[in-house]
């Protein structure tokens, strides 16, 4: 025991009576396998049903055998596994960001493009004209008139209002949001080894999860212990909670004092047991058997009848001293003397124990008085058979029953009846059930009661002759049952129920049987407690079976599914089909046989704590506490990612918008430019960095999890999107313009009043054609103040150029102002600012906070002011400035309004209904 097989080889010869082989991490079985050297049905059976081979890497549990390599290195079942893995390193695909990202740059470049070329073409007539030759259009070659001075100014133009329409801040704020959501991931225990990992998470529609150690705790326990009460009618039932082999972590509810048959059941998982926990990295284990690693965890719950040693035990557990001290002290009792291994046949195994000298006597010359024949006397203390095996077959075996007093009865066909009743509906629930036995006494073990392992004895033929074993394990009386399992991890029932909240489905994949595969299914959630399974749950040779149509239809079929007895190459094939019909797929799990899968996956994740190696080089998550419920929260965390992302492209494509209608706007209405390029590349450059950025610190919305997931082939600009960039941006470049035009035209607006600075009012319709200044009789333009300056000028049509200083300043201000207003409502896609306020976010505040100093900065001094063309504002001109930024906020509500009651609502109700929610 303990060797790691080399090679794949067939079991040529058993050493010993029984050979185990732990071979979860390539099968993905939760217990021992028992190998043989018997022929197998089919030559391509499942590796489950191989029998009689071991394979590379696995490790024996139990036993001796001669066999014969047949396969070494990459011809091995994990050399085969390695091969598939390269080959899914070769599929890999880009990620759903970047595949977005990539189709919005395309278009974005492919619009800013179109926009350039249309603003200097509308503004052609600024610095080329002519007249065309009689009433045709072809022009008069004589009359052209270009100027090349104004013909770079628009050109310049165009290229300041690309760099304004490209979000250029993009790869650093996403770049910053995973690495912010790496680091979030990383306190939850959950180590991104792919920084795209997080992101992809939030887009996943299917999680495909291993059973065995991802969503059980890969630690067999007791479930379930069954014993006689005050008489034959009274059989208790006993649950045992607890989910590992930590002895202090769970207690056979119920169980107030140790009685006669409860304690001899402690004794049987103490004698009747090879395997031993072993306290590693804080955490127990177990060496040797899982199920007999379980069976001693049930002897410490259970403890000893003296309260003083108890709780010396259990100090000593807690000091981080002996594991098994409860075990220890009632194995303390005896010696062991021969020990009748287990076959398949008997299905049982048992020691023949002796009471150690001056140790147990008492409790054992009790012991011998209850099992001994009627009318036989038991004056010194014989051996004890103490028995364990499968329920049904022991049970078949006794003939006897021990009370709670201790006291023994036979077992009539009433009580046989009830037991088998009890059995048969715990197997219903896959628990693997063991019942427990003594016998004692000359009368009953012959020869065997006074056996002390010498070879002369008469009981050494016996115990040499295992078809004797069932022989010697008749007669016995029963004391109890146990139900043991690999139980499910305690928050995978809740973290699943989160997934189907979030519109996720959820399959399982796994080695193990299809019965104990359903039950932990149903256990957890992923199944109904009475949905029919006919079409849910299929092996994985079955699946593979299946014509690609029927594939394709079952896997789009809304619910859970389960894949059991599965190989590595199913669990390919599984992932790759969800792929083909559009799934972002999520692979958990945590040993070699599911590496492949993993690599093929959108993302995969493997178990930190008991994960193999090759799983985790294969993932691109990994789980530090092996909890799956981390899983959900990472699904969180990308979402909530992916939302900030959209809310940074949402704030500087919407404002972006607002400055190309604003200088198509100018130039359609023949307005003065009131955007220089300097002026738009100082906010696109310098003023909207920090919001933008502070946004990728934005929280989760409350409904994140509520919401389905979006799809693979799902566009960033959806048309509801583009509607809703395009109001804000249609607003923001209205309100540049129209701010503008209002200091020209009114001398006060709204009540606000503007004519304390003394500048010239004029008709809307002159400003439309303020080029022909010149031929305007007896216009004036009177010099006005800006802050302790005066702003005048010795030509009156000077005050459509150097005079626009102060309105092109408002245009500025109210760009800033509805920008900054813009990222508060880039919070939340859908909640209103009153369910998501700005405080929620204090970075932004502080974001904000920076760019209106950084205005205020270039406003109020003197030589920045002079470099930028702008001059200092009045409180007046600053209500002005509020009047025309603040109804963005307004508009955005109503948007959202519309988003979250109408647009959304029935997306959200057809993707839930795609993953069975509302089945």
């Amino acid at each position: 025991a303990g060797d790691r097989v080399p090679a794949d080889c067939r079991v040529a010869e058993l050493k010993t009576a029984i050979l185990r082989v732990e071979q979860a991490a390539l099968t993905g079985e939760s217990v021992t396998v028992q190998k043989s050297v018997d022929g197998l049905s089919s030559a391509h059976c499942e590796l489950q049903s191989k029998e009689t081979m071991l394979f590379s890497g696995t490790g024996i549990a139990s036993g001796s055998a001669v066999c014969i390599v047949n396969s070494t290195g990459m011809e091995t079942e994990i050399g085969k596994i390695q091969e598939q893995i390269e080959e899914a390193s070769n599929e890999d695909d880009d990620t759903p960001l970047k595949r977005n990202l990539d189709e919005f740059g395309e278009a974005l470049a492919k619009i800013i493009l179109a926009v350039c070329i249309l603003v200097w073409l509308i503004n052609i007539h600024h610095f080329l004209s002519f007249e065309c030759i009689g009433n045709s259009w072809i022009p008069d070659t004589r009359t052209v008139v270009f100027s090349f001075g104004k013909a770079t100014f628009y050109f310049k133009v165009a290229v300041a209002l690309a760099v304004a329409a490209i979000p250029e801040g993009l790869p650093a704020v996403i770049t910053t949001c995973l690495a912010l959501g790496t680091r979030k991931m990383a306190k939850r225990n959950a180590i991104v080894r792919r920084l795209p990992s997080v992101e992809t998470l939030g887009c996943t529609t299917v999680i495909c999860s291993d059973k065995t150690g991802t969503l059980t705790t890969n630690q067999m326990s007791a479930v379930t212990l069954v014993v006689l009460g005050k008489s034959a009618k009274d059989i208790r039932d006993l649950a045992i909670t607890g989910t590992s082999f930590d002895p202090d972590q769970g207690e056979v509810v119920g169980l107030s004092s140790i009685d006669g048959a409860v304690e001899q059941v402690a004794l049987v998982c103490s004698l009747c047991n090879d395997s031993r926990l072993i306290r590693e990295k804080g955490a127990f284990k177990a060496v040797g058997q899982p199920t007999e690693a379980a069976l001693l965890v049930l002897a410490e719950k259970i403890g000893v009848e003296d309260g003083k040693l108890q709780a010396k035990i259990e100090a000593s557990r807690r000091g981080s001293g002996d594991a098994t001290g409860a075990c220890d002290s009632y194995a303390s009792g005896y010696a062991k003397i021969a020990t009748l291994e287990f076959d398949r046949d008997r299905k049982s195994m048992s020691v023949l124990c002796r009471p150690a000298s001056g140790r147990g006597l008492g409790t054992q010359r009790s012991l011998a008085r209850r099992l001994a024949s009627p009318g036989k006397s038991e004056e010194e203390p014989n051996n004890v058979l103490f028995v364990k095996g499968a329920a049904e077959c022991v049970l078949e075996r006794c003939t006897t029953a021990m009370l709670a007093d201790g006291s023994v009865v036979p077992i009539t066909a009433a009580m046989r009846k009830a037991m088998n009743k009890i059995i048969d509906g715990k197997a219903q629930h896959a628990l693997r059930l063991l019942a427990m036995a003594v016998k004692s006494g000359s009368g009953e073990l012959g020869a065997l009661a006074s056996y002390t392992g010498e070879h002369s004895h008469p009981g050494f033929k016996l115990i040499s002759d295992p078809s004797k074993y069932e022989t010697i394990e008749s007669d016995m009386t029963f004391v109890g049952l146990a139900g043991l399992r690999d139980p499910p991890r305690p928050e995978v029932k809740s973290a699943i129920a989160g997934c189907h909240g979030a519109g996720i489905r959820v399959m399982v994949i796994t080695g193990d049987n299809k019965t104990t595969a359903e039950a932990v299914c149903r256990d957890i959630g992923v199944f109904a407690p009475d949905q029919d399974l006919e079409d849910a749950s299929l092996t994985g040779a079955e699946f593979l079976a299946m014509p690609d149509a029927e594939k394709t239809e079952l896997l789009r079929t809304p619910g859970g599914l389960c894949f059991s007895r599965a190989e590595p190459r199913h669990k390919q094939e599984i992932v790759k089909v969800l792929k083909q019909i559009g799934e972002i797929v999520a692979m958990t799990g945590d040993g070699v046989n599911d590496a492949p899968a993993l690599k093929l996956a959108d993302i995969g994740v493997a178990m930190g704590i008991s994960g193999t190696e090759v799983a985790k080089q294969a993932s691109d998550m990994v789980l530090a506490d092996d909890n799956f419920a981390t899983v959900v929260a990472a699904v969180e965390e990308g979402r909530s990612i992916y939302d900030n992302m959209k809310a940074f492209i949402r704030y500087m494509i919407s404002s972006n918008i607002g400055e190309v209608v604003s200088i198509f706007l100018s130039a359609a209405l023949g307005l003065p430019e009131g955007l220089i390029p300097v002026q738009l590349l100082w906010v696109n450059l310098v003023t909207d960095g920090p919001p933008a950025t502070a946004l990728g610190f934005n929280k989760a919305d409350p409904d994140i999890m509520e919401k389905p997931p979006r799809r693979s082939n799902d566009h960033f600009i959806t048309p509801w999107i583009l509607f809703r960039w395009l109001v804000v941006g249609v607003y923001v470049g209205f309100a540049t313009v129209a701010v503008f035009a209002v200091w020209y035209t009114h001398d006060s607006f709204m009540g606000i009043d503007l004519s304390a600075d003394g500048h010239t009012i004029i008709t809307f319709d002159q400003l439309r054609n303020w080029e022909s200044c010149e031929s305007w009789r007896g216009f004036r333009a009177s010099s006005f103040t800006a802050g302790s300056s005066m702003v005048s000028f010795s030509n009156p049509c000077d005050y459509f150029s150097a005079g626009k200083v102060k309105a092109s300043t408002l245009s500025l201000s109210v760009l800033v102002a509805i920008e900054m207003f813009n990222a508060a409502n880039a919070l939340s896609e859908d909640n209103s600012l009153l369910k998501v306020p700005v405080w929620s976010n204090p970075w932004l505040l502080l974001a904000m906070s920076i760019s209106f100093g950084l205005h205020f900065l270039i406003l109020y001094v003197p030589t920045l002011a002079t470099t930028f063309s702008i001059v200092p504002l009045s409180v007046n001109e600053w209500m002005l400035v509020l009047a025309f930024a603040l109804p963005v906020v307004l508009i955005d509500e109503v948007l959202k309004f519309v988003g979250r009651n109408f647009v959304n609502v029935s997306s959200t109700r057809a993707a839930r209904a795609d993953t069975g929610k509302d089945k």
